[in-house]
C-alpha cells in the first residue's frame, strides 16, 4: 500500500545520505536507527525504487537516491521559506527576500535598490550572500536563496531556470596611479600586453570579452597573473604593483576619487554581458515580486538616465 509522503520522510532520507549510514544518519535524525529504517523503507516503497545500496561499510544512494536528493532539499527549503514569510506577515512584517549576487555585479545598482526598499518596504527584510556562480545558481535550485542577480553567460542559468536581463553597464581597466601607462591619454589594447593582469575565471563574462577584445586584433589574450573577482584583492595588488585589473565602472569612481587606482583610457568595443536576475520561476512570492519590481525601477530611473 502506498503511503502519504511526509517531510520526516525527506528529512531522515537526507540525514542517512549524508552521512553514508543508517546508525550516523539515525544520530543526526535524533531517531533509534529501526525508526529510520523503517521511514526509508515506507519511502522507498512511496516511490517505488531503491534509494540507497547497502553494505558493511554503510550506505550509498541509488541513481533514484542521488535524483532525489535535489529535490528533497528543495521541497525542505521552500517549506521552510514559506514558514518563516507567513510568520513574518503575521507579525506585520512585508516577508524576507534571499539574494544571491555573483562576482563582479553592479554593487550600486543592489545599494540603490535596498536603500530604495526601506523608503517603500521597510518591513522587507533582504539577506544578502555571494558567491561563485556555480555556488549561487546551485543554492537557487535548492531553494536556498531566492534569486540571484550579476552579469550574464550565455547560458546564464539553464532551462529550469528564469533569466530576465536587466541592463548593460561598463566595466574599467585600472592600474596603480605610478604605473607608467596610467600617465598617457590614449592607449591601444596592444600597450597593455607586456604587464600582468587581473582577471575574472575564464567563462567568467568579463574575461570573455576582454579575450576577445585581444583576438579581434589579432593578438593573443593576456594570461593572467592572478585569477580573481574580488574587488578588495584586486585594489590592493593593482595599487601596489605593475598589474592591470578589471573592476566595474562605479567602484572605479571610488577609486579614482581617493587616488587608489588609475583608469585607464580604454573600453571595450564588444557589448558586455547584461547585468540580470536568475530565479527559479518566473512566478515569484509576494516579497520578491516587492524586491525585484525596486530592483527594475533602479535600472530605470539611476542607471539609464
Amino acid at each position: 500500500m502506498t503511503l502519504a509522503l511526509k517531510t520526516r520522510h525527506l528529512q531522515v532520507f537526507l540525514a542517512v545520505a549524508k552521512a553514508g549510514s543508517m546508525q550516523r544518519g539515525a544520530r543526526e535524525a535524533h531517531l533509534t536507527q529501526p525508526a529510520v529504517s523503517k521511514l526509508i523503507g515506507e519511502l522507498e516503497e512511496t516511490l517505488g525504487a531503491p534509494l540507497f545500496e547497502r553494505s558493511r561499510r554503510g550506505v550509498v544512494p541509488t541513481e533514484c537516491g542521488r535524483a532525489l536528493i535535489g529535490r528533497a532539499e528543495l521541497v525542505l527549503n521552500d517549506l521552510a521559506s514559506a514558514r518563516d514569510e507567513i510568520a513574518a506577515i503575521a507579525q506585520g512584517v512585508a516577508g524576507r527576500v534571499r539574494v544571491g549576487v555573483l562576482p563582479v555585479a553592479e554593487a550600486r545598482l543592489l545599494s540603490t535598490t535596498l536603500l530604495a526598499l526601506r523608503r517603500t518596504a521597510p518591513g522587507l527584510a533582504v539577506q544578502v550572500e555571494d558567491g561563485t556562480r556555480d555556488v549561487m545558481l546551485n543554492a537557487l535550485r535548492r531553494g536556498e536563496i531566492d534569486c540571484v542577480i550579476g552579469r550574464l553567460h550565455a547560458d546564464a542559468g539553464g532551462r529550469d531556470l528564469h533569466i530576465e536581463k536587466l541592463i548593460q553597464l561598463p566595466v574599467a581597466i585600472v592600474a596603480s596611479p605610478s604605473h607608467p601607462i596610467a600617465r598617457k591619454r590614449r592607449l591601444s589594447w596592444s600597450d597593455l600586453l607586456p604587464y600582468p593582469w587581473v582577471l575574472p575565471q575564464r567563462g567568467a563574462p568579463i574575461r570573455t570579452a576582454i579575450d576577445r577584445e585581444f583576438t579581434d586584433l589579432g593578438l593573443a589574450p593576456p594570461l593572467p597573473a592572478i585569477e580573481s573577482t574580488s574587488f578588495r584583492l584586486i585594489q590592493a595588488v593593482v595599487a601596489e604593483t605593475d598589474m592591470i585589473g578589471v573592476i566595474t565602472y562605479e567602484a572605479s569612481l571610488a577609486y579614482k576619487r581617493t587616488g587608489e587606482l588609475a583608469v585607464l583610457p580604454v573600453k571595450l568595443a564588444g557589448r558586455l554581458p547584461h547585468i540580470g536576475v536568475i530565479t527559479r520561476t518566473a512566478v515569484v512570492s509576494k516579497a520578491l515580486g516587492t524586491f525585484l519590481a525596486a530592483l527594475r525601477q533602479q535600472c530605470k530611473s539611476a542607471f539609464q538616465a
